[in-house]
């Protein structure tokens, strides 16, 4: 059995630079979205002794639903949460995705604090034109950035920042200006590699595969990342949403990945 005693390396924020981020206190856990809302209150217990030592600890949480369907039934969770090698392992589940394993870093004052804002070094080189991109050639898609402004696909103008994370500042992302919001045009956070942006499309029942844009001097120059030319995949799903407390009941309609559903059904 877990006890109730609680180590002082968990309190505080931990975050995983886009998508959540993760407040404890004693024996309360508190999660949050980026935009800022908290999506779960809970109560929380573990082996303190083993945490202390260094070892793998799996956080229990009272309740681990983080949304649910209009109809009640829950919609995305948190499978597991764990304290390893200083960092916290979040198993994330969305019915319509699929588990992602995000790593939460713990940082010093509050949410948010550890975005670093790099306007001033990538805005110049980003500026102008990209072109969507596959192994196979140009896709006939195409980003503009002007100012701090991108418009995908030649529709709506919206207003983003480049940013980088405290612990993780080789890595570089186009976000939305007000850093809150998940997505902008359908995108996921673009990032920015040597030569290319890639992101991806949010689209509710498929996962989509990546989007490439370059320069279109560089097509055929630079290698384009596997990942765009995978096919579409089907995210619907029949199977019971895991939940911690009980047996959720299952989504009805949805269907396993890749698999067609049978018209007789």
């Amino acid at each position: 059995m877990f006890g109730r005693k609680y180590s002082k390396k968990l309190d505080g924020f931990w975050e995983e630079g886009y998508h959540y981020y993760v407040e404890i206190r004693g024996g309360r856990l508190t999660v949050r979205g980026y935009d800022r809302k908290v999506a779960l209150e809970t109560e929380i217990s573990y082996d303190a002794k083993a945490l202390d030592r260094g070892e793998r600890t799996v956080i229990k949480l009272e309740d681990n639903v983080l949304s649910r369907t209009a109809a009640g039934e829950p919609f995305t969770v948190i499978r597991e949460l764990a304290y390893e090698s200083g960092e916290l392992k979040l198993l994330y589940y969305y019915t319509i995705m699929g588990e992602t394993l995000y790593t939460l870093k713990k940082v010093d004052n509050g949410p948010f604090d550890h975005i670093l804002i790099r306007d001033n070094e990538f805005l110049k080189s980003l500026q102008g034109r990209w072109y969507g991109v596959r192994s196979s050639g140009l896709t006939g898609s195409e980003l503009v950035i002007r100012g701090n402004n991108i418009v995908f696909f030649g529709a709506g103008a919206e207003p983003f920042h480049v940013v980088s994370y405290a612990y993780d500042k080789d890595r570089v992302y186009l976000v939305p200006a007000n850093l809150t919001d998940g997505n902008f045009s359908g995108f996921s956070a673009v990032e920015v590699l040597p030569g290319m942006l890639t992101a991806r499309m949010i689209v509710f029942d498929a996962r989509v595969p990546l989007s490439v844009f370059m320069r279109k001097e560089d097509v055929g120059k630079i290698p384009v990342p596997g990942d765009a030319d995978s096919p579409m995949v089907n995210t619907m799903i029949r199977r019971p949403v895991d939940v911690q407390t009980d047996a959720a009941p299952g989504l009805m309609g949805f269907e396993p990945l890749g698999k067609k559903k049978d018209p007789e059904e």
